[in-house]
């Protein structure tokens, strides 16, 4: 088919469907969308929370644990043993369809009635993780949100095989990493961007293959440097003595210094990998045929995935985390491990196949329209049919959605093909991932239909100001884990963890001044959001493709010239 320009019935701007994205539609037998690449991942990120967490009861044995939903959300919650457990499977809740109704009114009153497991977790993959969201194959981890194949890991995001280590971000199978965000192949990195293949490297930027390193930016295969000098062995140990790096006040020093530094040096057109081919996008990485991806990791004939953090995905479009071998996904959010042929749902795990419209369906094959389901096959509204049944059956919905579909209160329709509408999801906007990657106010999450809240979660009196906090980890005794701090920042509470305590020792780093939110909030500062843009190379004034929009301050150079003067 030919190029073709739609308005997008969300947000009324033009967006153009390419030939290739037809055949893709062809192979999975949906129709083209109608709303806009940018709408369709923002609404995708709406239906999850992964970071925004809160205590409540579950409405099955009673315990207080910790939740993605507030305790003010009436709905029903069990807590991950009760939820995972055998007691239940969802097929209580059956219903038969109705083809005088729309089915996603359906299938809206049938997620109205299940129970809701409390945090986003491969629950049985994991061990001591209780604290943790969106995690799967991990262990003694905790506030660790995003993460896979990890152990012993603090207050980071978004990781893959990563150890011993605390407040990271896009952290890739490394060790003993701080406060550092975008890297693989790390030991001992502390306070640094996008640096890999390092070791004892601070306060450094776009390194590679360094070590010994303090405040360095855009260097190759270096020792013994401070601020891109290079210095003797003795020259740079006397130095580091001098800056007091174990030190609250030394770090603080450092900090700026560095900060000022970086901002003379240019960055490259965009964070990606020698070992792509023909691919565009930002941090995608060893992939091949894929466009505008964003986090994304082995991807192969995909286009508009976000979050790929665990190899690999193929054939795959408008899919929000996680992979672990997925194929053929289409229009669905953290479904992954060896996931196949699955669209328009969400948190379906693991070897599903030929899933469609669901959310929650754990284990299962040849579904539609299901939630909270265990281990079923050939379900509609999580009532089981023979196969021929359920074929005829899914056929017989589908036209019914294209004929009557679900119409919202601002008079969008849902016919088959576009993912579920924003009121349909459990989560509040503000509480969801898009808030992390697309903050929007109250007013204009409300003007879209999405649903907010304005519960937050209660602090508690402090005992210590931040202020207060011993300069040194070799000052603090464990007395620490009894105090209640102010953060420097928000002046809310927070506390110190045994584990977090005991890794600060092995890394020899002071208590933090600001509380685990205010962190993390900083992280993600420092890391480019979805969404590229053109400008001119800085150097040659060539067109770039670039995460850099043109009224950012940055340097940056387009790959060629990167590569002529750093590579």
């Amino acid at each position: 088919m030919n190029q073709e320009t739609k308005n997008c019935q969300n947000c009324k701007k033009d967006f153009t469907i390419e030939p290739e994205d037809f055949n893709f539609y062809e192979k999975m037998k949906v129709p083209p969308p109608t709303w806009c690449p940018e709408c369709r991942m923002v609404r995708r990120f709406s239906c999850a929370n992964s970071w925004y967490l809160f205590f409540r009861n579950c409405d099955k044995c009673g315990k207080r644990v910790l939740s993605m939903y507030p305790s003010s959300q009436k709905m029903t919650v069990y807590c991950q043993p009760c939820w995972w457990g055998d007691s239940w499977d969802g097929s209580e809740y059956a219903m038969d369809y109705d083809p005088n109704r729309p089915f996603l009114a359906q299938w809206k009153e049938l997620s109205e009635k299940t129970p809701f497991v409390i945090l986003e977790t491969d629950y049985l993959t994991l061990k001591n993780c209780e604290y943790s969201g969106s995690i799967a194959y991990s262990k003694n981890c905790y506030m660790t949100i995003w993460a896979d194949y990890c152990e012993n890991v603090y207050y980071s995001s978004i990781l893959n095989g990563l150890k011993f280590s605390s407040d990271c971000l896009r952290g890739w199978e490394s060790e003993l990493c701080y406060e550092s965000i975008g890297f693989i192949n790390n030991y001992k990195t502390f306070f640094s961007d996008d640096c890999d293949n390092c070791v004892d490297v601070w306060f450094s930027r776009n390194c590679y293959s360094c070590t010994n390193c303090v405040g360095c930016v855009n260097m190759r295969g270096v020792t013994n440097c401070i601020f891109n000098i290079k210095y003797s062995k003795e020259e740079y140990e006397e130095k580091i003595k001098e800056m007091k790096l174990d030190s609250w006040g030394g770090l603080q020093e450092v900090k700026k210094k560095a900060q000022k530094f970086w901002r003379t040096k240019p960055y490259r057109e965009y964070h990606g990998h020698t070992l792509n081919l023909n691919v565009t996008g930002e941090y995608t990485y060893r992939s091949k045929n894929s466009k505008e991806g964003y986090i994304v990791n082995y991807a192969e004939n995909c286009k508009w995935c976000q979050l790929i953090t665990v190899a690999s995905i193929k054939d795959c479009y408008d899919y929000t985390g996680w992979g672990n071998n997925a194929e053929l996904m289409y229009e669905s959010v953290q479904v992954g491990d060896k996931a196949s042929n699955v669209k328009f749902s969400s948190h379906c795990l693991p070897d599903v196949l030929n899933t469609e419209y669901s959310f929650w369906c754990i284990g299962s094959k040849n579904n539609f329209g299901c939630v909270n389901l265990k281990r079923k096959s050939y379900c509609i509204l999580n009532k089981q049919y023979l196969k021929e049944e359920y074929e005829k059956l899914k056929v017989q919905i589908i036209e019914d959605m294209k004929k009557n579909p679900y119409i919202d209160e601002r008079g969008r329709a849902w016919p088959y093909g576009e993912f579920f509408a924003p009121g349909f999801v459990k989560v509040a906007y503000n509480n969801s991932n898009a808030m992390k990657f697309f903050p929007k106010t109250k007013e204009q999450a409300l003007s879209l239909g999405y649903v907010w809240s304005d519960e937050e979660n209660p602090t508690s009196k402090c005992t210590i100001k931040s202020k207060k906090l011993p300069e040194t980890i070799k000052e603090t005794d464990n007395s620490i884990l009894e105090e209640i701090i102010e953060c420097s920042n928000c002046t809310r509470a927070y506390k110190i963890v045994q584990g977090e305590l005991s890794l600060l020792r092995k890394m020899n780093l002071p208590i933090p001044h600001e509380c685990p939110k205010c962190r993390e909030n900083k992280r993600f500062t420092r890391m480019n959001k979805p969404g590229m843009y053109h400008r001119k190379c800085d150097k040659c004034n060539v067109n770039i493709y670039t995460p850099y929009a043109p009224d950012r301050p940055e340097i940056v150079y387009c790959v060629k010239c990167y590569q002529a003067e750093f590579a």
